[in-house]
């Protein structure tokens, strides 16, 4: 949106706001991006991963 202000004799061009469709931030869960008969979720099921997340738990970020 551009505003025309009249300025002694002149014209003053201002820039206005931008409508913006997109968002500034997005909500993104991997979960819902696996289909439910993909192979890692069977695999999920039947092993536990404890013994990699206990080890690596120190260099996670806590902010997510």
């Amino acid at each position: 949106m551009l505003c025309w202000i009249s300025v002694n004799g002149g014209l003053l061009i201002m820039m206005g706001q931008h409508d913006r469709s997109e968002a500034l931030f997005y909500y993104f869960r991997l979960e819902d991006h696996i289909p439910e008969n993909h192979l890692l979720r069977l695999i999920e099921k039947h092993i536990s991963f404890v013994f990699v997340r206990q080890p690596v738990k120190a260099f996670q970020s806590r902010t997510g």
